[in-house]
């Protein structure tokens, strides 16, 4: 069963879901001073390392690609760069020009004839004309079993847990058969690779592994919202043991991958006429159409804040979801108050104030109309309790109750007063205080706890006097955040941890996060 899992990896993986867990599998099968070269100046030489070949250090490079391999790709694309690698010694620091060299070629797929004649007739060449070592293919065969007994295999062994193994094999059908998977499901599944040892390569490789293999199972899907997901889970990961700066660029590029495979589809989507991402075929479909518009705005959002690459055709595409979509304001539960906060900092970063003016106005108008009834559900609702909530007093049946405290309360404040508007920081608190809606504050005590939903040391407090005056010590939402060793944590991967667990904001830190 884990020989096929590894197999549908290989067989349609992308290079940028692929170079992270390779990199942990050549460490697992014994290479060392690894790093990845790829990029604009690599030379030929996505990865170098070193391993001992018949008793004497050896400097190997490695070229990577995805796919068969056939003679045309070959000749065109793939010869030119191993020529490169092998008669350019420009790299990186720790490329030991002084060792011998060697350079392999690996592919995730095969070489195709005629393909491998061509290659033969390269490696002749490099030997006999050039006099430098032939290059060595790892294909598909290979990695699998590389991945398999020195990967998986061997992690399920170590661990000893069935439970491990039937956690990842539910996940891995729930894609398959296309069941619904929430961001709470997400999160829960992914929380548990901060039990692993993060010292352990094997323990790494898994963790990169499942990364890439279901944010691809999931993309394959069309269910682009939680393959970010996914991706913002490996983010967690990362920041938890301070490595998200080493592989930034290369995450980062994936996301991006991500939003912008999914505005394509959108914009096609939305320019055809059809209504605006409701396809449900249930009785109640267009109660999922304000679900559709914040997974739509937060998505875009996200690449608006964090990509380094500026792209007006996704910033007026979310201007015209916000103009003329209902739904974009209509906060289905508090697990939203986060959609509220992303799509805000994005107006802000645009410098679109006015929209973000009336944004904010018809959500309190939301709320406030909400909440005359009996209000919205807490954050960590499920999709079910949602609608439930919202529909309840409508239909009878459905389970709901009487709430009055709101996150989602707690963030228009903030936002207000990030934007320095007394007046319309003073019209939202009047507005919540006649409605009688009481925000709600999440606190954050330890470490652990800043990267965990519902974590023992999250608490929330309420404040149900509030001030409707514009002042200074409002803000009470975080403790932690303002203490000294959170300061590393001043970045917009914050945003991802924010987007994952829906109630870790960071208001103190917002003006930094959007520079």
């Amino acid at each position: 069963m884990l020989r096929s899992v590894i197999e549908n990896y290989l067989t349609s993986t992308k290079e940028l879901q692929f170079i992270l867990p390779f990199l942990q599998l050549l460490e697992l099968i014994g290479y060392y001073d690894i790093h990845l070269t790829h990029g604009g100046t690599e030379f030929g030489k996505d990865v170098i390392a070193k391993n001992i070949i018949d008793g004497a250090e050896t400097q190997f490079s490695f070229q990577l690609k995805v796919g068969n391999v056939d003679s045309v790709r070959f000749r065109n694309e793939i010869q030119p760069q191993l020529l490169q690698a092998q008669t350019n010694k420009l790299s990186h620091p720790n490329f030991d020009t002084r060792l011998p060299y060697r350079v392999v070629f690996v592919t995730t797929g095969n070489l195709v004839q005629p393909a491998t004649l061509a290659f033969q007739a390269f490696n002749n060449y490099l030997e006999n004309t050039l006099k430098v070592n032939r290059i060595a293919t790892w294909e598909k065969e290979k990695l699998i079993t590389d991945f398999l007994n020195t990967g998986l295999s061997p992690f399920f062994a170590l661990h000893r847990s069935p439970e491990l193994i039937s956690r990842f094999f539910q996940f891995y059908s729930q894609i398959l058969n296309d069941e619904s998977i929430g961001f709470f499901e997400i999160e829960a599944y992914t929380k548990q690779w901060l039990t692993l040892d993060w010292s352990k390569t094997i323990n790494r490789l898994q963790i990169y592994f499942e990364s890439y293999f279901f944010s691809k199972l999931l993309l394959d899907k069309n269910k682009h919202y939680e393959s970010a997901l996914i991706v913002a889970a490996l983010v967690r990961i990362l920041l938890r043991h301070i490595q998200y700066n080493n592989h930034r660029m290369i995450i980062q590029r994936y996301f991006d991958e991500i939003a912008l495979s999914y505005f394509s589809i959108l914009k096609t989507k939305y320019d055809s006429k059809k209504p605006f991402m409701v396809d449900d075929d249930r009785v109640f479909a267009i109660f999922y159409h304000p679900l559709s518009c914040f997974r739509t705005l937060e998505l875009l959002s996200l690449y608006i804040l964090t990509s380094p690459n500026e792209n007006n055709e996704i910033a007026n595409f979310l201007f015209k979801i916000l103009d003329e979509q209902n739904g974009s304001y209509r906060v289905l539960s508090d697990n939203y108050a986060i959609s509220i906060v992303l799509i805000s900092l994005v107006l802000i970063k645009l410098k679109d104030i006015r929209r973000l003016r009336r944004f904010l106005n018809n959500v309190c108008v939301w709320l406030c109309d909400r909440y005359e009834n009996i209000g919205i559900s807490h954050v960590g609702s499920t999709q079910q309790e949602e609608l439930e909530q919202l529909l309840s007093e409508y239909l009878t049946g459905l389970s709901s109750q009487k709430n009055t405290l709101s996150f989602a309360a707690s963030v228009l404040l903030d936002i207000a007063y990030l934007l320095k508007d007394k007046l319309l920081y003073e019209q939202i608190a009047n507005d919540l205080r006649a409605t009688e809606i009481i925000p709600e504050f999440y606190h954050v005590l330890n470490d652990d706890s800043l990267f965990i939903h519902n974590h023992p040391e999250i608490v929330t407090s309420t404040d149900n006097e509030f001030s409707i005056e514009f002042k200074d010590n409002y803000n009470r939402m975080i403790d932690y955040e303002r203490k000294a060793n959170a300061v590393s944590l001043r970045d917009k991967a914050l945003l991802f941890l924010m987007f994952l667990l829906r109630d870790r904001y960071f208001p103190t830190f917002i003006t930094e996060i959007i520079g």
